[in-house]
């Protein structure tokens, strides 16, 4: 079976055309039995309806995004940015009311085959933005297909894990590969009974000294191991501890307290301490981070420098796509998270998940790119072959002339130019 899958149109008519034109010449050399769309139809561009209403007749498939959702108020508007607001208000007053009624039914999830739909993650299917390692652990545990599609960030990635990680077992594993994914799982959650079976206050204990690191200081670390985010060796070594002094303590009124056991005592509360103190510091670089963002942000809105087109990228949405980030690495500080999976760009080409493995694929943006190429993208997924990655040319000029005719924001029009 072979599925064209594409993903954030955001009523961008000539990107839309330009990939159907596409995937038209790729169904003349070998068939493709249906047509996959992961949502926001709308937002951004100026022709929402036309857009509808091509994508109904040409696909099989439809989810929501957020930016549908927005248009009909099934969405507050105030987690969009300004530029998005204005959009989203724009494209309410150009729908008819069929296309109206439409977007507010579409579902945020689906699951066909070996296939979970949705438009965010699995974990937010309408608003997170997979971006790290990092962020993705989670959601390879709210999906139990073999595959996950995504679209959301409008740029090609892929997430892929070791199925030997996932809550069940899932498809297409058999044979050998499915009994030991039943014996991993057995073993991980004999894991999290031990853990849960420490008292209360150790647990707070321990919780706070796990830090999450950014996904390039986690990918850059030699072993689980050394990483104070993996739990259960740390977990095993606690419960050791506590054993160990049990077994030395001196009996009721008894004074044999060694100046050793002292000296490790200190030790390991100092260590304790650092780690404490490692988890602040990077707490407070990211907040770092996003404090310079919105400096340069209110910069650029000010004036205070002069920039070329070439220099307008998508300051406003890569500022709201960071502190996003941001808020989930804080959030998941406390969840004492081990990075089990691999981050990859996809080639413009042939892409296969290995043996074993499960996967979360992002095909990149059709009609608003943001990896800095403005082409539209696209991949025809094959159940024997694996996922082909597609880039497609199309006049976005014609698209800049609309949205300035149409009164939506200029920035809209520029950065179509750039893949911003």
């Amino acid at each position: 079976m072979r599925y064209a899958i594409f993903t954030d149109i955001h009523a961008n008519l000539e990107a839309l055309e330009a990939v159907l034109a596409r995937i038209d010449e790729l169904a003349k050399e070998q068939p493709i039995d249906q047509i996959w769309f992961l949502g926001d139809l709308v937002g951004y561009g100026p022709n929402p309806n036309e857009c509808i209403e091509t994508l109904r007749k040409r696909t099989d498939v439809i989810i929501a995004g957020n930016h549908d959702w927005a248009a009909v108020g099934k969405i507050d508007l105030e987690e969009f940015s300004e530029a998005a607001r204005i959009s989203a208000e724009w494209t309410r007053d150009q729908l008819t009311d069929e296309h109206f009624e439409f977007l507010a039914e579409l579902p945020e999830r689906l699951q066909m085959g070996a296939c979970t739909l949705v438009h965010g993650s699995p974990y937010g299917p309408l608003w997170e933005y997979l971006t790290s390692e990092v962020l993705a652990e989670r959601s390879f545990q709210h999906f139990d297909t073999r595959y996950c599609i995504v679209g959301h960030t409008h740029v090609p990635i892929i997430f892929q894990q070791p199925d030997t990680y996932a809550t069940t077992p899932t498809v297409p594993l058999t044979g050998e590969q499915e009994v030991q994914a039943l014996v991993d799982n057995i073993a991980a959650e004999a894991e999290v009974q031990a853990a849960d079976s420490l008292t209360e206050e150790d647990d707070d204990d321990t919780a706070e000294m796990v830090a999450v690191r950014p996904a390039q200081q986690q990918s850059a670390q030699a072993a689980p191991s050394e990483d104070v985010a993996h739990v259960a060796p740390h977990l095993e070594q606690e419960s050791g501890l506590l054993e160990s002094d049990e077994e030395q303590a001196p009996e009721p009124g008894g004074e044999d307290i060694s100046l050793e056991d002292n000296a490790e005592g200190d030790e390991e509360q100092e260590r304790d301490l650092a780690e404490d103190a490692l988890a602040d510091e990077e707490t407070q670089e990211l907040e770092k981070e996003a404090d310079a963002l919105e400096e340069t942000d209110e910069e650029e809105s000010h004036g205070e420098r002069v920039t070329s087109e070439a220099d307008i990228l998508s300051a406003e949405d890569s500022l709201n796509q960071e502190i996003e980030e941001l808020l989930a690495l804080l959030g998941l500080s406390q969840s004492m998270v081990e990075v089990t999976n691999d981050m990859i760009v996809p080639p413009e080409g042939n892409w296969k998940a290995p043996a074993g493995y499960r996967a979360i694929v992002n095909p990149g943006g059709v009609g608003q790119p943001r990896d800095g190429d403005p082409r539209a993208a696209f991949m025809i997924y094959d159940t024997e072959r694996g996922f082909t990655f597609y880039r497609v040319d199309y006049d976005f000029k014609k698209t800049q002339e609309k949205i300035e005719k149409a009164g939506l924001p200029p920035y809209l029009a520029t950065r179509l130019a750039y893949g911003r």
